[in-house]
């Protein structure tokens, strides 16, 4: 090859630069494979010969033909033997983000522990040389976003010494970056800086000073006229303080949030729902007068919220405000106009059941009779609300039977499944787990009648909701039949190519052997395993930080699964509540770390 001939010859960039036209049409000939050992030996020429830029692109198109193959783990180990070489050219050319984003490619094609290990220390120490470029350029908030990033790295990397230090100087960070803030006026800035320095704090378990900097930050946001978020991190605070058993302190953080969102002004809609965070709040302290006031609000704010959407005819949004301004006129001291309300809202319910009673629709009926329930239950009037929850049962379990025996099993599961909320909701747990489960076998037999007619996708989903069902029922025999109902509903999202389904599935069936089986540890690692591939896979980078969380708690990271939530929560913010409860089940369960 003429491209080779010059490269011995001494004309190595251009010999190099011909090696990169022949992996370009080796490329277009869809011969990959050949492609990609190509464009690595001309990154490696250009290496040679100090020409960074030019040695990156090769190994970015060698990547590309490496994954445009099929998917084996000689595959995967070449990727990620190209993007650790790229990282190190990166770094000595002192393009240490770039260096990160190779490293973190190349964690995603490593199956073995120690290797990500050690490849997540490298990207940490690439990003730390960033940090302090960063940092001297007086760029505090890019810089603390660096050092949290770095901080995680080091904890997923088991090296809890390093991750200490890296947040402690995030933290001064912070401070520096608030202190600068407040100084010109920035108060939300200030804010939003203290902010993050508490939950880094948190983090590493300095709760009474994370506490405290929580409300330094409140006072910030209230400067700003920011009232909800000053109101959010006061009682953020609050439950800091309760933990902390510091009453006093805890009741003033209370009464801060409490009137920061009494001081809210804007739409109804936004505001009437944290006044009413505010009559609680301030009932809780004892301060009656306030939290009347609060209430008082409230009702006004729904009041006219209903009478906007009874002007559009939006009948179902008017009965649910009007219920909220009965709760505020309840709380404010008016009961008797609460419970004239409370009766309009529940006639209206009741009068649609009869309809359609009278039309045979028992469905809608039952539906409506779940709605004057609960306007009965607020209104406190339980035996009437339990009795009109026990006609919406016999009304689904009718429909379920009735369905049944017509052989359509999806009906006869929905329906089953209406009624176990329905027992759940006057405290029958005999009943909901026995309609749950009777859910469970009606879909699992919808997914059978598909099986037998070659329909992939429906019989997927519908194991999917048997397993679901399942797992509602609660008992250990039904929690077992979860777990395989929803293994194999994760292997039948693959086969048709839903990745991400497949995916989902997996994480429930890890959250549920996590949570109730923690001890039975090899079919939990197998689990983590079929994630960590279809993350691989994928390439999804929300996978990826999941597989990153799954992984560090089944090893008792809780610190680095933490870490990592923090850095994607409001992508992860759907799952955010089960993973602080996986985090908390982590530590109780794994060794910590």
């Amino acid at each position: 090859m003429e491209a080779r001939s010059e490269i011995k010859e001494g004309k190595k960039i251009e010999g190099a630069e011909k090696l990169l036209k022949v992996g370009e049409l080796l490329a277009k000939q869809e011969e990959y494979e050949a492609a990609a050992g190509v464009f690595e030996e001309a990154a490696k020429v250009f290496d040679s010969m100090y020409e960074a830029v030019d040695a990156l692109t090769a190994y970015d198109n060698a990547t590309l033909m490496l994954i445009r193959l099929p998917q084996t783990p000689e595959v995967y180990k070449r990727i990620a033997e190209m993007n650790t070489a790229a990282a190190k050219i990166a770094e000595q050319a002192s393009e240490y983000k770039r260096a990160s984003e190779y490293y973190f490619r190349a964690i995603d094609f490593v199956e073995d522990e120690n290797e990500t290990k050690q490849l997540n220390l490298r990207a940490a120490d690439a990003l730390e040389s960033l940090v302090d470029i960063k940092e001297e350029q007086g760029d505090f908030p890019e810089t603390l976003s660096l050092l949290r990033k770095v901080g995680r790295l080091y904890y997923m990397a088991d090296d809890q010494e390093l991750g200490e230090r890296i947040n402690d100087r995030a933290v001064r960070v912070a401070h520096r970056w608030a202190e600068r803030a407040k100084n010109a006026g920035d108060y939300l800035s200030a804010g939003n800086a203290l902010a993050e320095a508490a939950q880094i704090m948190q983090t590493k378990g300095d709760s009474p000073e994370a506490t405290r900097t929580m409300m330094e930050a409140g006072e910030l946001y209230e400067a700003a006229d920011l009232y909800e978020k000053a109101g959010n991190i006061y009682d953020a605070a609050q439950e800091a303080y309760k933990l902390q058993r510091l009453t006093s302190a805890r009741n003033q953080a209370i009464s801060k949030a409490a009137e920061a969102y009494l001081k809210l002004e804007g739409k109804p809609e936004v505001v009437a729902p944290l006044v009413v965070k505010s009559g609680n709040l301030f009932d809780e302290i004892g301060r009656v007068m306030k939290a009347k006031w609060a209430f008082k609000r409230g009702s006004e704010l729904f009041g006219e919220l209903a009478a906007k959407a009874a002007a559009e005819n939006d009948i179902e949004s008017e009965k649910r405000y009007l219920r909220y301004q009965a709760m505020c006129l309840k709380r404010w001291g008016y009961a008797d106009r609460a419970q004239d309300i409370y009766g309009q809202v529940t006639q209206y319910y009741l009068n649609q059941a009869s309809a359609e009673e009278k039309k045979d629709n028992l469905e809608q009926q039952a539906i409506a009779l779940e709605e004057a329930a609960e306007v009965l239950t607020e209104s406190e009037n339980s035996e009437e609300a339990n009795k009109e929850i026990e006609r919406a049962i016999g009304l689904y379990t009718s429909l379920a039977e009735t369905a049944a025996q017509g052989e359509d099993n999806e009906a006869a599961s929905r329906y089953y499944s209406r009624a176990a909320d329905c027992a759940m909701k006057i405290d029958d747990k005999e009943r909901h787990d026995v309609y749950h489960l009777k859910a469970s076998e009606m879909a699992a037999a919808a997914a059978e009648f598909y099986d037998s007619i070659d329909v992939a996708e429906l019989s997927t989903i519908w194991r999917r909701t048997a397993g679901q069902e399942a797992l509602k029922s609660g008992t250990p025999d039904a929690t077992e039949r979860a777990i395989n109902l929803l293994t194999q509903s994760a292997e039948g999202f693959r086969k048709i190519g839903e990745e991400r389904e497949a995916f989902e599935d997996l994480f429930i069936v890890f959250e549920t052997r996590f949570l109730k089986l923690p001890n039975k540890k090899r079919p939990i690692n197998k689990i983590v395993k079929m994630m960590e591939e279809i993350a691989m896979g994928s390439q999804d980078e929300l996978m990826s930080a999941l597989t990153s969380i799954v992984r560090a708690l089944n090893s008792g990271n809780h610190i680095g699964a933490l870490l990592t939530l923090q850095e994607r929560e409001e992508e992860l913010l759907q799952k955010a509540d089960r993973i602080r409860t996986l985090v908390a089940q982590s530590k109780r369960v794994r060794l910590g770390k």
